[in-house]
């Protein structure tokens, strides 16, 4: 039965480090009030007047692509504020892969994902349009616009991987080293979409040009014992 609270010590430090680009537009909003003085009814998430991803964003989308992988294998996946659940993990010790990778409320995360920077600040703007479902026609008075990153801008990528071996070889016996070599590859190959109007394409991001390094603990310090390509 494993029990993933071993954070009182540093096996093995994997980062990855690299670009994700868009493929379709992309927006990460700020919710539904635009910010003071703006044109724009839906405008995107900047940092710095940067648009930026969040790295709670892509974790979430990480988690929420890596449960419904999960759940069509026939595990039982619950989520992170499932008290019921969560309290029983911990109690037992015994925590289902996903929270063994993402963490919940007793567990801390063997992952960190860092806010993704875009290399650009190009955006434009969409008018948008709202459907009456019982006419199925144009709401009188529903248009908006909406702010989005356009196709093929690069953005920052760094993710950081806590006590389970992915790199330099795969640790067999730990089936959350197996999923998350999944999920970087699906993100490298396919992509996955984040963001909002995912139902019509938009956010369509994969990984690019990424790279691993793996540190272990030797001597008191963190020593780099391997590095190479993602795929």
């Amino acid at each position: 039965m494993p029990d993933y609270r071993d954070f009182d010590r540093l096996n093995i430090l994997a980062r990855i480090e690299g670009i994700l680009i868009n493929e379709t537009p992309l927006r990460v909003g700020v919710g539904r009030e635009p910010p003071l003085g703006s044109p724009i009814d839906l405008a995107i998430y900047k940092v710095n007047d940067e648009p930026c991803i969040p790295g709670s964003s892509l974790k979430g989308l990480f988690r929420s692509y890596l449960e419904s992988i999960l759940a069509s294998e026939g595990y039982k996946v619950h989520p992170p504020y499932d008290d019921e659940s969560v309290e029983a993990e911990a109690k037992n010790g015994d925590f289902c892969v996903i929270c063994g990778i993402f963490g919940n409320n007793e567990l801390a995360s063997h992952v960190r994902l860092y806010d993704s920077r875009a290399k650009s600040r190009r955006t434009f703007q969409k008018t948008g349009i709202s459907i009456d479902r019982d006419f199925g026609s144009v709401r009188a008075g529903a248009l908006f616009t909406e702010e989005l990153v356009p196709p093929n801008v690069e953005w920052s990528f760094r993710m950081d991987i806590i006590n389970i071996k992915i790199y330099p070889e795969l640790d067999p016996e730990d089936e959350r080293a197996k999923r998350l070599r999944s999920l970087i590859e699906t993100l490298s190959t396919i992509g996955l979409n984040v963001g909002s109007r995912k139902s019509v394409g938009y956010g369509l991001i994969k990984l690019k040009k990424a790279k691993w390094t793996a540190y272990k603990v030797e001597n008191g310090l963190l020593k780099k014992v391997g590095e190479g390509d993602v795929l």
